[in-house]
This record gives structure tokens, C-alpha cells and sequence, in this order.
């Protein structure tokens, strides 16, 4: 359904339910930006006029005023759903899985992979199905690298230096 060119009406009861929740503390910013974005369109203003007084994007303007037309007054204030898709596992899956990342890898391999620990996971029953990606992005957000080594050996150089070959050269000692 085009909503283009159809204006926003709004009851007496709408208006005074916009302002008190404009004047509300309790509300989140963008509620009470919904508010007046539907508040001034209610009132004749163009959305350009509108994006000027409230500091948001004529896009923001026009998918409120869309959502208000089609989908009603409570919708367009209050149902607000970012946009991204729903989250793909829930705490205790991303838990299951930084854990077995925490967890000596399978025999013949050196390390955990993305795709190993992705496939693990499935095969353990800790989710249905899940990508590389999503496993990447769940290690990422509990600080966890199981793909680099974190045993690397470095040589010292001592400060004293010593002849050889009639050259100064700096006396290495060797990491133990």
C-alpha cells in the first residue's frame, strides 16, 4: 500500500497522548522523538520543516510517518524494531561455544579454526546450525583468539657487547 501524498490525522486524544508523552522523563529519546516527528505532521507541516525542528533524517521522517499510516498510532511511536535481523543464538549458546573455544582442539590439530569450532558446535548439539561469521563475531565479543599462539619466543638482546671476528656485535642470549 503507497502512503504517498496521504497527510497524518490525528484525534484530539492523539495529540494530548503525543505531548504528555513528550513532556514524560520516563520515555526514551527516541519515543519522544517519534512523538513529535507524528505531533508536527499531525499538524500540516512538510516533512522538510519537520526534519529541521527535530533533528532527525528525512528518512526517519518519512518511515514514521509510513508506519503511523499503515500500521496505527501506537506502532509508529512505541514499536520501534531496529533494523538487523533477530539475534541467531541466545546467551547460553554463545557461552557453549566461547567455552569449547577455551578447550584443547581436536586431535590433529594444532588449534581451533572458524569453521572447526562451527562445526563442533553442531555436532555437539549446542545449536542447530551456525557460521563461521557468527562464530567470529561471539569469540570477538568475549575477547577470545584461539587462532593466534600466544607462545611466541623472542631472543634478548644483552646491553653488554662483545668482540667477534673483530666486529662489535650485541651478545644475544637465547630465550630459554
Amino acid at each position: 500500500m503507497s502512503t504517498r501524498g496521504q497527510e497524518v490525522k490525528l484525534t484530539s486524544k492523539q495529540f494530548d497522548e503525543l505531548r504528555r508523552l513528550q513532556r514524560r522523563s520516563s520515555a526514551d529519546a527516541r519515543t519522544g522523538r517519534r512523538a513529535r516527528i507524528i505531533e508536527l505532521l499531525g499538524l500540516g507541516h512538510p516533512q522538510c520543516a519537520v526534519a529541521a525542528a527535530t533533528g532527525a533524517g528525512i528518512a526517519t521522517i518519512g518511515r514514521t510517518r509510513r508506519r503511523f499510516l499503515e500500521d496505527g498510532f501506537a506502532a509508529a511511536v512505541f514499536a520501534y524494531k531496529p533494523p538487523g535481523g533477530d539475534r541467531l543464538l541466545n546467551a547460553g549458546e554463545e557461552a557453549m561455544i566461547a567455552a569449547l573455544a577455551c578447550t584443547e582442539p581436536p586431535l590433529g590439530r594444532s588449534r581451533w579454526t572458524l569453521e572447526l569450532l562451527a562445526s563442533e558446535s553442531v555436532r555437539r548439539g549446542y545449536v542447530k546450525r551456525v557460521g563461521r561469521e557468527t562464530v567470529r563475531l561471539v569469540l570477538k565479543s568475549h575477547g577470545i583468539k584461539p587462532w593466534l599462539q600466544k607462545n611466541v619466543v623472542r631472543a634478548r638482546v644483552d646491553a653488554r657487547i662483545h668482540k667477534q671476528d673483530g666486529r662489535h656485535t650485541p651478545l644475544v642470549r637465547q630465550a630459554s
